[in-house]
């Protein structure tokens, strides 16, 4: 059964990244980042309801606050993604923030004093470097295309996934320190994580809302809707599959971004040259063995 959990959980999560896309424009909207935010969070905090509920999972807040820095860690690196759906190509931006395994077995040698295999060393490297070499062939070919203003522009976009890439990596490491000296169990630790995400959630719809002059429907967007949707009901397969078999669910899941290159490229009709489809080629093979060793 956790096989079908996994690829459910691959597919959802690539979906919610083309949904996302899809319902987010530059020039259209200033405010779908917020919008998306909004939507989320309250599919988190129905996805709450259902643990608290069904799951009899208790919470408190000493809890809740006592998880919120790790949580608002995750939460706004979804926002800095969110923001750059509406600037860079999905199949740039999806690879380079999934790439926040890297971070957090560097961050884990570093301060943990955890010891890397020769595999896994080299593997952190292939996606620094991985990451690094995309951004540059991104960079350069939108600065080839006009003026400065297009390069600095570049340079604004990439630095959304970048953002994404750091923050969920460092809240992944402050993840694995708090669970390994934390009472609270990991359903526990799962809805702490989703009541801190409506309680955003709920901020973003206020501003919204205010920014608007008018009461903002979450309904209003069909793709947000979608995407929060597949970002709810891929958190509970994922949590399904890690349960049963993590580690062969892990590596399996840390490849959905593969979908979303390959979603891109049939439904958004995005181009990248073959130098870029090779970089992506590897970073995702080194992110399959980071997650598998």
């Amino acid at each position: 059964m956790w096989t079908f959990f996994c690829l459910f959980t691959v597919l959802a999560w690539a979906l919610t990244e083309l949904f996302g896309k899809i319902g987010s424009k530059e020039k259209e909207d200033k405010l779908s980042h917020f919008k998306i935010t909004a939507t989320v969070g309250m599919a988190m905090g129905l996805l709450a309801l259902v643990y608290i509920v069904f799951l009899k999972t208790d919470v408190s807040l000493k809890n809740i606050l006592s998880y919120a820095p790790i949580s608002l860690c995750y939460i706004t690196s979804m926002i800095f993604g969110y923001v750059g759906l509406r600037y860079i190509m999905l199949s740039i931006s999806s690879p380079v923030s999934n790439a926040s395994c890297g971070v957090t077995s560097i961050l884990c040698v570093i301060f943990l004093n955890q010891v890397l295999s020769p595999l896994q060393v080299l593997a952190v490297v292939a996606i620094v470097l991985g990451i690094i070499f995309l951004g540059y062939t991104f960079v350069d070919k939108e600065s080839q295309k006009s003026s400065d203003k297009k390069y600095t522009k570049s340079l604004i976009a990439l630095s959304f996934p970048l953002l994404y890439c750091v923050l969920d990596g460092l809240g992944s490491f402050l993840d694995a320190m708090y669970l390994n000296s934390s009472i609270m169990s990991e359903n526990e630790v799962t809805v702490c994580y989703f009541l801190t995400f409506f309680v955003v959630g709920l901020l973003a719809w206020i501003y919204v809302s205010i920014k608007s002059k008018k009461v903002y429907n979450i309904f209003s967007n069909k793709w947000f809707c979608f995407q929060s949707f597949g970002e709810a009901l891929g958190q509970i397969t994922y949590v399904f599959a890690l349960s049963e078999s993590p580690a062969i669910a892990a590596p399996i899941i840390a490849t959905y971004s593969v979908v979303s290159v390959i979603l891109s490229r049939i439904f958004l009709k995005e181009k990248l040259s073959k130098i870029q489809y090779g970089i992506i080629g590897i970073v995702m093979i080194a992110m399959f063995i980071l997650s598998f060793e």
